[in-house]
């Protein structure tokens, strides 16, 4: 069974928990031994109302396996409370508490609770108002961690120098063997936190998909990414949108794209990159024949030129033959060809 509410009071909460701990009729089962997905999003929460809640995670009874909170308001305090809920809960596999003002306190208590919880694969903390403090003490946790897959940390950080977490990201990824997903966009990793990522990357082995969006990455970083790519990774999906990496980064990723073997998704949209890089794009592309979907929106196409003519031959061949999506097209306009966003 699944329960899924955008509008309601804290009384409603509390009422539903307590319809949860109740027979359907006498001798039956309880609600909360059906219930396997709760979400309840985009509406203010009390700490009370997440005392509630904790009493389904609290109950032996639970088959509870999804929890989304994202966008309840939740503090510090009522993620302290939950975790402590989830310290030794063992059904519930997913937990979404992104867009909640988390800060120190409920960052901490997270990674207090990934130290002894064995059942959560999937973690989302985009948007939390974390601290240094809080990331450091969850990176530090993920190293030894065994049991998650996916980690969402997109903008998990209210305010960090680059230095103050990039490090420990890159200690993570050189210790951990079981994170297959990580999202750590907008968190200012700049060129030196892309190219030590690179770096770990080359001899990581499980980690599948990377999203490294608006993080201030720019040639250096973009060419180190590229190396990697070259080398060979486990990487089956990158996303460097709204980066830096202009043509001479384009460049070294369209060489990347001539040599891999084993990416799937490359996103490279809004990235500075001109005609010059998007051509070494679309050459790399005649070469690879693994690239399923390919991302280069918001970059600067120019009507007839080189690259939109090579994409236009690409869209029409080789891409239709081994059924590559891209985010554009292109037309013909009085024998220029033009390109727009699909």
């Amino acid at each position: 069974m699944d329960a899924l509410f955008f509008e309601l009071s804290d009384a409603d909460v509390v009422a539903f928990v307590d319809a949860m701990m109740l027979p359907y009729r006498p001798g039956g089962v309880q609600g909360n031994q059906m219930l396997r997905n709760l979400v309840i999003r985009s509406q203010p929460v009390s700490d009370g109302a997440v005392v509630a809640l904790c009493a389904l995670l609290d109950d032996e009874s639970s088959v509870l396996e999804s929890l989304d909170l994202q966008g309840c308001e939740i503090s510090g305090d009522g993620c302290k409370g939950l975790c402590k809920s989830l310290n030794a809960n063992t059904t519930v596999t997913s937990l979404n508490v992104s867009w909640n003002p988390l800060g120190r306190k409920g960052g901490l208590a997270l990674a207090s609770m990934l130290e002894r919880n064995v059942t959560i694969q999937r973690l989302t903390l985009a948007n939390t108002s974390l601290d240094t403090q809080a990331v450091v003490a969850l990176y530090s946790v993920l190293r030894e961690q065994t049991t998650l897959r996916e980690v969402d940390l997109c903008k998990a950080v209210l305010f960090s120098r680059q230095e103050d977490s990039t490090k420990h990201a890159v200690a993570m990824l050189g210790q951990n063997a079981s994170i297959e997903y990580l999202d750590i966009g907008t968190s200012q990793l700049a060129d030196l936190g892309a190219s030590l990522l690179a770096k770990t990357l080359r001899t990581n082995t499980t980690l599948r998909c990377l999203h490294l969006r608006s993080n201030q990455i720019g040639i250096v970083g973009g060419e180190a990414l590229a190396s990697m790519l070259m080398q060979g990774s486990a990487l089956v999906e990158l996303n460097l949108s709204g980066n830096r990496l202009s043509d001479d980064g384009a460049h070294a990723m369209g060489t990347a794209l001539a040599n891999n073997t084993t990416l799937r998704l490359l996103d490279l949209s809004m990235n500075s990159i001109n005609d010059e890089g998007l051509a070494s794009i679309a050459a790399g592309m005649g070469e690879n024949s693994t690239l399923t979907t390919l991302k280069l929106w918001g970059n600067h196409f120019s009507s007839g030129s080189d690259a939109v003519n090579a994409f236009d031959g690409l869209l029409r061949t080789r891409f239709d033959a081994l059924g590559v999506e891209v985010d554009f097209t292109t037309y013909t306009v009085d024998g220029t060809t033009m390109i727009a966003r699909v």
